[in-house]
């Protein structure tokens, strides 16, 4: 008989894979620096910054980092899009995890 494991189980905890947890703390940091440093928000700071944001997006998140797109736009830099951006596509792969887990228990039924 194989013993029973005792894991940490709350509704307020959320399991996050190393990848999930540094794509989350990376876009954190990119909403931080462009919110806090007043220098960033000169015309070519702030656009390289958006652009080194909008590159991280696009080879993380895939499609959803489209999303990042709406830092281009003028006076949306106050809003945290890069984390906002994270948090669609971490509730879009857990779903698509769970319906792919789904779909293989249903061919054992």
């Amino acid at each position: 008989m194989r013993p029973r494991v005792q894991t940490l189980s709350a509704p307020w905890l959320v399991r996050m894979t190393w990848l999930e947890l540094v794509t989350l703390i990376s876009t954190l940091f990119l909403d931080f620096v462009e919110l806090i440093l007043p220098q960033l928000q000169t015309p070519l700071i702030g656009d390289v910054l958006d652009l080194a944001g909008l590159i991280f997006c696009f080879a993380f998140f895939n499609w959803i980092g489209l999303i990042a797109l709406l830092e281009i736009v003028p006076g949306l830099d106050v809003l945290p899009i890069y984390t906002a951006t994270w948090l669609l596509w971490y509730v879009y792969k857990r779903r698509r995890e769970q319906v792919i887990l789904e779909n293989h228990l249903n061919k054992w039924k």
